[in-house]
């Protein structure tokens, strides 16, 4: 075995002649926040109903989800919570980018009140990279048995763009 120094792709960017601006959603680029309140109506939704969160802004867009929080009122014995996201335009006008109900986290317990850290299903670094044209909405879908009236979901999603 021998010691190596190796680059990362944006550091090497930073060396190569002429100089590669890195995109800012991985360098440089400002953190927000996208704060929600959710309130189910006064009637319950069945299982695999859907509750829009945010709008994330058009563009490129990478959410951080181990800085992101879901907090959520008692939905009832054996729910589960999923976060995704619905279908969109992707960035380049190619065509749709299918809806993913479950694409940020999967199946994460919501009987009792709690919170919760999304993350999970995306492996690595826990981060989603959404290149839209016209934004992206978040989502979370209540599983396994409805949504109570009433039921509350709060927090927010931190992401980095410009």
């Amino acid at each position: 075995m021998v010691i190596t120094t190796e680059n990362s792709t944006q550091y090497a960017n930073t060396l190569a002649m002429p100089r590669i601006q890195n995109p800012t959603h991985e360098a440089h680029g400002r953190l927000r926040f996208a704060r929600f309140n959710f309130t189910q109506g006064p009637a319950a939704g069945d299982a695999g109903s859907i509750a829009r969160l945010v709008n994330l802004p058009k563009g490129k867009v990478r959410v951080i989800l181990p800085l992101s929080r879901v907090a959520h009122s008692a939905l009832g014995a054996s729910r589960t919570i999923d976060l995704g996201w619905e279908a969109h335009v992707a960035d380049d006008g190619s065509g749709a980018v299918a809806a993913d109900p479950n694409g940020l986290d999967d199946g994460v317990a919501a009987s009792s009140a709690g919170a919760f850290v999304p993350g999970g299903t995306l492996g690595g670094d826990e981060t989603k990279l959404f290149e839209s044209l016209d934004g992206v909405v978040v989502t979370a879908q209540v599983n396994d048995g409805t949504i109570p009236a009433g039921a509350t979901l709060d927090g927010y999603l931190a992401y980095v763009m410009d």
